[in-house]
């Protein structure tokens, strides 16, 4: 089973969640939002409620230790993101 963690729970984390349905073996294990509530709605709306959620990438990614993060932050977020995700020896996507 690969873990992951999606990162940013806008509009455009729909499409990553709803590939991610689509792969065997895929389980999202956490959930991260500068917005908490944006985060707890979103895996709610996907039925994931066993997922970690925080504000916090690298407490989620402490607590989850995954295999992967999902990458959807805006641009200007993206290398604190990817410096997380390598710091934890994670895939960035």
């Amino acid at each position: 089973m690969m873990k992951v963690v999606l990162v940013g729970c806008g509009a455009m984390s729909r499409q990553w969640l709803d590939a991610a349905r689509q792969i065997d073996g895929l389980a999202i294990a956490g959930f991260v939002d500068l917005d908490a509530e944006r985060a707890q709605a979103r895996a709610r709306e996907y039925d994931l409620s066993n997922a970690v959620i925080g504000t916090s990438l690298d407490a989620v990614l402490d607590e989850t230790k995954p295999d992967a993060v999902f990458d959807v932050v805006v641009p200007a977020a993206r290398r604190e993101v990817a410096l997380s995700a390598f710091a934890h020896h994670c895939h960035c996507l």
